[in-house]
């Protein structure tokens, strides 16, 4: 399935992902300036441009007024979505400040109501959120992974393959049980029943499907 790789402001220093030609690239604001420092060609820039400083030039910009409810991570996955994707990438987007960062689990939860994925990366660490779905990680994975609930309950959690396991538990946003788990050099899998995790992992190496 082809791709929406969205970049955002924090700088990112190397691309953990191979970008054909069929994605789309869309750069959010100030992060025309990662697409720029990795030669890549933005299909669209989307954002109010504060952080950026002017607005670009070309027929590819999508300009929103300063006051507005939505980030402009959140009107680039818009975009994203009236093109055709579902499958998202979105780099620029953790580290800094920290309600930025809980902004962008929020906007992966967002793509997660409406039926799509979205990865958060920077530079070896990922996270997403998944609905009543699961996430699968190759025996490459290594490293440390976390599985927050992000609704109320989160029910029928189960995690095989990691050095804890977890057999049809049920994960609230007041206690967390799924934090600090690791890689073990076998396929893992994080599966939820009924509800919403956050999944967040630090790896060198390993691919990932998300439902599937």
């Amino acid at each position: 399935m082809n791709k929406c790789y969205i970049f955002g402001s924090m700088p990112v220093s190397r691309l953990c992902h191979t970008i054909d030609e069929a994605d789309l690239v869309i750069a959010a604001d100030c992060g025309l300036k990662n697409t720029e420092a990795f030669g890549l060609k933005p299909k669209f820039i989307v954002g109010d441009f504060d952080s950026l400083g002017f607005v670009p030039d070309g027929s590819n910009i999508i300009q929103h007024p300063v006051m507005k409810n939505e980030t402009d991570t959140i009107l680039a996955v818009d975009v994203g979505f009236n093109e055709g994707y579902r499958d998202f990438v979105i780099y620029g987007c953790l580290g800094g400040r920290l309600d930025h960062t809980i902004a962008s689990l929020q906007t992966a939860q967002y793509v997660a109501s409406k039926g799509g994925t979205a990865v958060l990366v920077d530079n070896n660490i990922y996270a997403t959120v998944i609905k009543d779905s699961h996430i699968t990680f190759s025996s490459e994975c290594n490293g440390t992974i976390s599985v927050f609930a992000y609704s109320d309950n989160a029910n029928g959690v189960t995690e095989k393959g990691l050095l804890y396991s977890l057999t049809n538990e049920t994960l609230t946003t007041s206690f967390p049980l799924g934090v600090s788990n690791e890689f073990t050099g076998s396929e893992a899998t994080v599966n939820v029943k009924n509800g919403t995790l956050a999944v967040i992992w630090q790896t060198e190496q390993g691919n990932y499907i998300i439902g599937g």
